[in-house]
């Protein structure tokens, strides 16, 4: 006897935004991807009727599958349906027919009905029915960060840009050794920032006032951002800087966890868990100003998105010998980055910024 399992979900967007994800292979490595670090998505194939679209995911220290779509039916919008032959690590399989129904709802809203028969047993429907909630909250976040992409791309051509500022010894480290709580730049580190504190003191958020000459020339531009995007481990050390970076630009955080201090009085900060979302929606939020991105894991995840726009490293004339490099995490990929100003600063401090070339 085979199971079958049944499953209703109602997306923000229209029944074409929500069909295309499904129909496009973008949507579905979506589907298949979690934020666990090393997650793997690799797929292969074409989404199209007589077409076999492959996909295999998982750890690969622990537990890899594969599924491969044998398309039916792709009638835009309304209609999606496929054999799915499910293969685990151990090389067995089965054969389950999914079918994708989805119907317009007033206010551009979607209600997507699935049926998938052909389970061999209930623990394999369970086991499933456990993961799709989760599986189709991504595609609804692809849904809704592909439709701020499309808003972003009408916009007008004066639209900001995503800018990471971040002071660096010239060794290459952005913090000493020893990093923790209540040692959050590491031994040492604060020597990077000592630039930044030789003008007029700082507000309630912390954020220090602005130096004099060049320094504050290019403090006063990273302060004329019109949204910020910050790491948990920049802004909660920080104190979230009250829930005011500087004059009441939202501020979107990236986080796999819930916030481990209490947002709930700062109207202007806002958790994801997907820099996609943050770096588009801070965009959105900006206008024609610029974002500025704050913390080198954020930077990181940025750059391998493709969403950091360009770089001003503040170089400090000190040699810190070790602790935590801006890009130590990067992928063996080459970036290469076009040079656009340097500014000699006062103390030493040489500024210079970059663009990342598409």
């Amino acid at each position: 006897m085979s199971h079958e399992l049944r499953f209703e979900r109602v997306f923000d967007a229209s029944v074409e935004e929500v069909f295309d994800a499904l129909a496009s292979r973008e949507g579905l490595e979506e589907m298949y991807g979690t934020e666990e670090p090393g997650w793997i998505v690799e797929s292969e194939g074409e989404v199209r009727v007589g077409g076999t679209w492959g996909v295999t995911f998982g750890l690969p220290e622990s537990e890899l599958y594969r599924f491969a779509h044998a398309y039916e039916v792709l009638d835009r919008p309304r209609r999606v349906a496929y054999v799915v032959t499910q293969t685990d690590r151990d090389g067995s399989s089965f054969e389950t027919r999914v079918e994708v129904s989805l119907e317009g709802l007033a206010g551009s809203r979607t209600l997507m009905r699935i049926v998938e028969a052909g389970f061999p047993n209930s623990e394999e429907r369970d086991l499933h029915m456990s993961g799709l909630p989760d599986a189709l909250e991504r595609v609804a976040r692809f849904v809704r960060v592909r439709g701020l992409e499309k808003q972003g791309k009408e916009r007008s051509p004066m639209m900001g840009k995503a800018v990471l500022y971040m002071s660096m010894s010239v060794d290459g480290f952005i913090a000493g050794p020893n990093e923790g709580p209540g040692n959050g730049l590491g031994d040492g580190g604060h020597r990077l920032h000592d630039w930044l504190w030789e003008g007029e003191p700082g507000g309630s958020s912390g954020v220090p006032g602005r130096p004099s000459g060049v320094n504050g020339e290019v403090f006063a531009e990273s302060m004329a951002t019109g949204a910020v995007v910050a790491g948990r481990g920049t802004f909660e050390p920080a104190g979230g800087w009250g829930g005011d970076h500087h004059d009441g630009v939202p501020i979107w955080v990236l986080s796999r966890r819930e916030p481990g201090i209490n947002v709930s009085r700062w109207p202007l900060v806002t958790y994801v868990n997907d820099v996609r979302t943050a770096m588009i929606e801070a965009k959105r939020a900006a206008g024609d100003k610029n974002v500025l991105v704050h913390g080198a894991a954020t930077a990181q995840l940025a750059l391998a998105a493709g969403l950091l726009d360009e770089i001003e490293i503040h170089l400090i004339p000190v040699l810190l010998g070790e602790g935590r490099r801006l890009f130590e995490n990067l992928g063996p990929e080459h970036i290469e980055l076009e040079r656009t100003r340097v500014l000699e600063g006062e103390a030493g401090v040489t500024h210079m910024h970059y663009r990342v070339q598409g």
